[in-house]
């Protein structure tokens, strides 16, 4: 079923991302003129889950914050392959299984 949902509505995803560099990549964004929405929190709140929405135009990436396996940025293919390309990170067409 996640594999149809992302590719029906063309999602990409970057997974496992460090608290250090997750945040980094959405303070540029912010600062590059995307509008934040959402429950948008540091790590130091002490949530072990939260997740927040960057929006530019008709474009969302959404940012997904899971304690056991870090941060996560779904969205359009061209906008989530040119983070990747930017930050040096693999984009995936569907969720990968993770190490635990």
């Amino acid at each position: 079923m996640t594999e149809f949902k992302y590719q029906y509505y063309g999602l990409n995803i970057i997974q496992e991302v460090s608290a250090e560099r997750f945040h980094l990549i959405i303070s540029q964004y912010i600062e590059r003129g995307w509008e934040l929405s959402g429950e948008y929190n540091e790590l130091g709140a002490g949530l072990s889950h939260w997740s927040c929405r960057l929006r530019k135009g008709t474009s969302t990436l959404n940012c997904e914050w899971h304690e056991a396996t870090q941060g996560n940025f779904i969205g359009p293919q061209r906008i989530v392959f040119g983070l990747g390309q930017e930050f040096g990170f693999t984009a995936n067409k569907v969720p990968q299984l993770l190490d635990s």
